[in-house]
């Protein structure tokens, strides 16, 4: 009996001791399971933090104006995205670029550095401070182009104008295709298209300067910018002949952008259409003899002078510089109305991107320009007359200018928006310049008052030609300015 029991309390013991070693074994399991997710949860915060940390740096820099004010809106920003006043703190200072050493409110220049604390709870751990820190530079981005009513007309949707389709055909450009190009919405990265040219290699950061002063063909251009822009570009094909592949021009002739200084265009884009539109323009200035032919009631030869120009521009530190000035296309128009042969010069103006104002939100952005247009030349051919000979009026009718106008409005994170400034004269008041020229004409205007064929051609100028410029697109002494991007959140973030 003694030896049964001896072996009974054996394997009772060798049960206990098997029981402890498994407790104590789950217990080890379940210690390390609350480490690995209080390790876990700690890294989850982590990220969680330095995400609302990055997002802050991003809203701080855009808005680095409200720097007295404590970047209230940035603030709100973060909450908004996940900061938890319960658990969180945030402090966001101003910061010597790419240091850790802090400036005054009042003397913030480009960088802001944000720094998030969370104490997160860690299972059996305690509470761990979970700290995250990033750097944002303010790099705010805005492209469009200036132009004539002409660049409204083509970008709504609808069938082109009479001179778009002509200088559609003059490039031999598919029509359909080619009205799909200018109302392509789709953004173009000038550091990409740089590469597509080969004027950058993989890596290289985008140089404004180099990239204005490459050489190219229309074709060349859109090409490059076709494949750039990849599936969301319209389908056309770009033809190897014609002037849009032998008429060279440099890129300045169609982009401006202020190079001088420390302006940089990291993640500049331009509008696809947009940049049809320009390239287009400045191929059909080297189209020889008369020009473009039109027929539209009067037989009208139009020769483009020079094409529109893009702008991309970026803030300064100085509020008020002009960041970027654009010009606006100029065509010479010539026709006979009656029995006088008429040149007019029309379109032409430019414009000055002045201080980008960026806000959070973003719709109360806005953008200050200055406008000025172009006087429309007339030169006016008489016939033969009585004691007058052949003879060459000139008259330049009005133009008109308009400063710091505000371009407001810019929903989160894009749109288009355009303003235009149109004086109050025009062709019709061609008469009236010359009624008021000096002795040297008043020999023409005696003969001009009392005869009637020239009389009635002369007062058909007003009306007629005006008719003719607006469905060209070329209403008087109107400047037409289109913004397709402005990014107040292009800023550089760096995680540290």
């Amino acid at each position: 009996m003694s030896t049964q029991f001896s072996r009974s309390v054996s394997v009772s013991s060798r049960q206990r001791g098997a029981m402890t070693i498994l407790t104590v074994f789950i217990m080890l399991m379940t210690v390390g399971a609350l480490a690995v997710l209080g390790l876990g949860q700690v890294v989850w915060e982590k990220e969680e933090v330095q995400r609302i940390a990055d997002l802050a740096a991003k809203a701080a820099a855009s808005d680095i104006g409200n720097a007295p004010q404590g970047f209230t809106a940035a603030v709100d920003y973060a909450r908004r995205n996940g900061l938890d006043d319960t658990t969180d703190s945030i402090s966001i200072n101003c910061n010597v670029r790419g240091t850790d050493t802090l400036l005054p409110a009042n003397a913030c220049d480009r960088s802001v550095l944000v720094r998030v604390v969370r104490n997160v709870p860690a299972a059996f751990l305690g509470t761990e401070p979970v700290v995250a820190v990033a750097e944002a530079t303010v790099t705010p981005v805005i492209s469009g182009l200036v132009g004539t009513n002409l660049l409204a007309l083509n970008l709504n949707g609808s069938s082109l104008s009479p001179l778009m389709s002509a200088i559609g055909s003059e490039l031999r450009l598919n029509l359909l295709g080619f009205q799909g190009l200018l109302a392509s919405n789709t953004q173009v990265d000038l550091l990409q298209l740089g590469v597509e040219l080969g004027v950058f290699g993989a890596g290289d950061q985008l140089d404004m300067a180099r990239l204005l002063n490459t050489e190219v063909t229309a074709a060349r251009l859109l090409d490059a910018a076709l494949n750039v822009a990849g599936p969301e570009a319209p389908v056309i094909a770009i033809p190897g002949n014609g002037p849009a592949d032998t008429v060279d021009f440099l890129l300045s002739e169609i982009l401006s952008a202020d190079t001088s200084g420390d302006s940089e265009f990291a993640g500049a884009s331009v509008r696809l259409g947009n940049l049809a539109f320009a390239s287009s323009f400045a191929a059909a200035s080297g189209v020889g003899g008369n020009g473009i032919r039109l027929n539209l009631g009067n037989t009208l030869n139009v020769s483009v002078l020079s094409p529109p120009q893009l702008f991309v521009a970026t803030k300064r530190n100085t509020d008020g510089r002009v960041i970027a000035t654009a010009r606006t296309e100029q065509v010479a128009v010539s026709s006979r109305i009656g029995v006088l042969d008429l040149t007019v010069t029309a379109g032409g103006g430019s414009v000055d991107i002045k201080d980008i104002d960026c806000k959070l939100p973003q719709s109360d952005s806005s953008v200050a320009v200055d406008l000025d247009s172009t006087p429309i030349a007339a030169a006016l051919r008489l016939p033969s007359l009585p004691l007058l000979g052949q003879s060459t009026v000139n008259a330049n009718v009005g133009s008109g200018s308009a400063n710091d106008v505000p371009m407001v409005g810019y929903p989160d994170p894009t749109v288009t928006t355009s303003y235009s400034f149109e004086a109050s004269q025009g062709v019709g008041n061609l008469l009236t310049n010359l009624n008021t020229g000096v002795n040297a004409l008043n020999g023409i205007l005696n003969v001009l008052a009392t005869n009637p064929v020239l009389r009635a051609g002369l007062n058909s100028l007003g009306g007629g030609l005006d008719e003719i410029l607006e469905v060209l697109g070329l209403e008087a002494n109107e400047v037409y300015v289109q913004v397709d991007n402005m990014d107040c959140f292009n800023t550089a973030v760096l995680t540290r």
